[in-house]
């Protein structure tokens, strides 16, 4: 009865382990390839001023 209790936690550590890398490694790609040239040139399209020109004085 032990061993197969220990071969069904297997499995489910296996399982559980590929539903995680599932999702940690389009994250890890996703996280490689964002870059701060990306967001310039595709994100803040609409803005006219880099993030670090604007000025909150208001005169």
């Amino acid at each position: 009865m032990t061993g197969a209790w220990a071969a069904e936690l297997f499995v489910w550590l296996i399982g559980l382990s590929g539903l995680i890398a599932l999702a940690v490694f389009p994250l890890s790609r996703l996280l490689q390839f964002d870059s701060l040239e990306y967001d310039r040139n595709y994100v803040w399209v609409g803005y006219s001023l880099e993030p670090d020109e604007q000025s909150n004085d208001k005169k």
